[in-house]
């Protein structure tokens, strides 16, 4: 009877110290995910509101990005991420007697910034980081208040605007945010330093943003 009674308690023991050693390792994997050498991916979407340095009078446009991303911690509090998006962006009520017209293309971009990131707990973090991005548009259109639309990159559109509008962008950009528990608030704003047309030097895009992304 002691010997049974022995042997239940031993393998109790050993099954509390199995879930002790089991839960260790859990919080380990857990605190390492935003230790230096470690990845993570996340989500993230917002809203636009673009404008250019156009010489003629004209307005911000609100659009709208979609994306992924991806960060890499360098250290602790140093990291590299880089987002690949969907992003439209434009203009609207650009003087062009008699009408108004806008334009809204539509880009894929990639921001690739290194960041800081500040700690204020073990769930609350505040972050700013900045680089350079790239982007290529792949969608759009002209419009005119009168109802009439044509494709942004066709001829009749470059010979309205006085040049051909570009795909190409590239600028640089930063962003501030917080994060809690994997959910991040954000603000960011983009300068371009490629013009967007054959128009004049000063024909740049610039867009602020803010939105949400959530890392897994």
């Amino acid at each position: 009877m002691v010997t049974i009674v022995i042997h239940y308690l031993f393998k109790k023991i050993i099954m509390k110290k199995s879930l002790v050693i089991a839960v260790m390792a859990l919080v380990s994997l857990t605190v390492s995910a935003q230790e230096e050498g470690t990845m993570r991916f996340g989500i993230t979407g917002g809203g636009n509101l673009s404008s250019a340095n156009l010489k003629s009078s004209h307005s911000s446009l609100f659009g709208f990005y979609a994306g992924l991303i991806g960060e890499y911690n360098i250290y602790e509090f140093l990291y590299v991420n880089a987002t690949v998006k969907y992003s439209v962006r434009g203009v609207k009520d650009v003087d062009y007697y008699p009408f108004k017209l806008e334009w809204n293309p539509g880009y894929i971009e990639m921001p690739i910034h290194i960041g800081y990131r500040y700690a204020f707990s073990d769930k609350l973090k505040g972050f700013v980081d900045a680089g350079p991005y790239f982007a290529y548009a792949v969608s759009g259109d002209l419009e005119a208040n009168d109802g009439s639309s044509l494709g942004l990159y066709t001829d009749n559109a470059a010979r309205i605007l006085g040049g051909k509008y570009k795909r190409f962008e590239f600028g640089l950009g930063g962003v501030l945010g917080i994060e809690y528990s994997g959910v991040q608030l954000k603000v960011g704003y983009d300068s371009a330093f490629t013009k967007i047309a054959d128009v004049s030097d000063s024909a740049k895009n610039s867009n602020f943003y803010f939105g949400l992304a959530y890392m897994f």
